[in-house]
């Protein structure tokens, strides 16, 4: 039967996904991940306080912002730590910037790992290096995995203003686009949120289609990897907006758990990415058709 046949890939992938105990990989991913958030938040108050500076309008402006996405309970605490980031901030910049390097790779590494079981059943073999090819090879990574990332996590925040903001739909965003747009194409302003979806898709898309060809140890063929990006990016697109405000707003009616609570729901977001994207690559490795599979070797010396 033909549904059988289209559906059949799917079923290899999910048994690939079960053998190569892709569950344990996406909690490996979560609790490293988690580890970044702390460095990045440094990383991101450090900029906070520099552009601020001693500009008390532009201060109180980001308060009132971020009230509206913090309960009430925890904007004295950002409002109290953001201050002493505007004293002292550069420093913890430094540090978190040192953390998410290191942080980040453990991340890479992880993924990184996982996808070369996936293409080759098990990791690189680097019993035969000298000392100096590993330290090479780890600075090489640490470098290689924060830029991706970086560029990686860039590419979400983007996303996130057309997918979840939905910044075509605002009415900002429509003031300044009829205010540049000539006559004829102001029937642009009025697409919204198909627009956005569009966008979030061609984004997500590009983003997961360059993190899978990048992430193998060694390079895999480009043309299986479209259907599993396409796959993840609609996957992930799809639950961001159905789950997205629902887990925000879950955490929001539990305020009385705390931090645990907030943590608990982070850790099973984070980790249902990671599932999804196990699964994508599962199913890139499935329509490769096994060609790029085999055992891998060390890198030469």
């Amino acid at each position: 039967m033909k549904w059988r046949r289209r559906l059949r890939p799917f079923w290899k992938a999910y048994l690939l996904w079960l053998r190569a105990d892709c569950v344990d990989l996406s909690a490996a991913f979560a609790y490293h991940t988690l580890q970044s958030f702390f460095p990045a938040l440094l990383i991101a108050l450090s900029v906070a306080s520099r552009l601020l500076g001693r500009d008390v309008e532009r201060f109180d402006r980001l308060i009132v912002l971020v009230g509206q996405v913090l309960p009430a309970s925890a904007l004295p605490g950002f409002e109290a730590t953001l201050r002493r980031f505007t004293n002292q901030g550069f420093g913890a910049g430094i540090l978190g910037l040192v953390l998410l390097a290191l942080s980040a790779s453990n991340i890479y590494l992880t993924l990184q790992r996982g996808a070369d079981r996936l293409w080759w059943n098990r990791p690189f073999g680097f019993d035969h290096l000298r000392w100096q090819e590993h330290v090479r090879r780890f600075l090489a990574l640490r470098l290689k995995a924060l830029a991706l990332l970086l560029f990686v996590g860039l590419l979400i925040v983007v996303d996130q203003l057309f997918s979840t903001v939905r910044l075509f739909g605002s009415r900002g965003f429509h003031d300044q686009l009829q205010a540049f747009l000539p006559g004829p194409l102001l029937w642009v302003s009025s697409l919204s949120f198909g627009l956005d979806l569009l966008v979030s898709l061609l984004i997500g898309f590009g983003a997961t289609l360059l993190f899978l060809w990048m992430l193998p140890s060694r390079r895999i063929p480009f043309r299986p990897l479209i259907p599993g990006a396409l796959l993840v990016s609609g996957s992930l697109t799809l639950s961001n907006l159905l789950l997205g405000r629902s887990l925000l707003a879950l955490g929001f009616r539990f305020q009385a758990y705390g931090v645990v609570g907030g943590v608990l729901l982070l850790t099973l977001w984070v980790w249902l990415v990671g599932a999804v994207l196990y699964f994508g690559q599962c199913f890139s490795v499935v329509l490769s058709g096994g060609a790029a599979g085999g055992p891998s070797t060390p890198l030469p010396r």
